[in-house]
């Protein structure tokens, strides 16, 4: 099939077997094979030789659906963080900043359906509750992959869940990513970094707390 001549490529019908599979396939698997089928039929139309003789080409659908539905799994906010451990240990209130640096992460962005990777820094005052060491991390896997978003929404629901789920008395998050839909289309910039952050309670209104999650994250130095 040539390049400059887009052609309908038409798929074979189902076969009685394919038919009787898919009637009794779970709703959510009906639901991808539909999914994956207009797929195809889009990406024929666009001028790919989807036929089931290119088995290269032919599974791709059903491929990029599997990819998409690791990227749409929403959870429970008090799963991920749990209940918490105490703040006051030993006759000692633990009243500052607990933070994590170049925690990783993989998302989806909205608009392009194309993946955006990078580092999360979280910093948090606790009031009553710590968490476990690990719920960060968890945090920020669990809001990227909830489903495809934008890196500046990502930012505010990691700070809001942390905040709001502790009952922090501050929380800083910083998110720091490339993104394929600027590096492979576009403007064909690979090495530019997006940053967002967002603040709440001591860290919005106390300067000098801000300051010291940068040095602590190592983001200032």
């Amino acid at each position: 099939m040539s390049r400059g001549r887009v052609e309908t490529v038409r798929l074979r019908d189902k076969s009685p077997v394919e038919e009787i599979i898919e009637r009794h396939l779970p709703i959510e698997g009906q639901e991808e094979r539909e999914a994956a089928s207009h797929l195809r039929e889009a990406l024929a139309q666009l001028g790919m030789d989807c036929s089931p003789g290119n088995s290269s080409i032919y599974n791709t659908p059903e491929r990029f659906i599997k990819y998409l539905k690791e990227f749409f799994q929403p959870f429970d906010p008090r799963e991920i963080l749990g209940e918490g451990f105490d703040a006051v240990h030993d006759r000692t209130s633990i009243q500052g900043i607990i933070a994590q640096s170049h925690i990783p992460f993989t998302a989806v962005c909205e608009h392009h359906l194309l993946p955006f990777q990078g580092e999360a820094f979280i910093g948090y005052i606790p009031n009553e509750r710590v968490i476990g060491l690990s719920k960060m991390a968890r945090l920020v896997y669990a809001v990227g992959h909830e489903s495809p978003g934008l890196q500046e929404a990502m930012t505010e629901k990691i700070t809001d869940t942390l905040y709001q789920g502790i009952k922090a008395q501050g929380v800083m998050v910083v998110v720091s990513a490339k993104h394929g839909c600027m590096s492979c289309r576009g403007v064909h910039t690979p090495e530019v970094v997006t940053i967002t952050s967002c603040v709440r309670g001591l860290f919005r209104d106390v300067p000098a707390a801000r300051e010291e999650f940068l040095f602590l994250t190592g983001l200032r130095r």
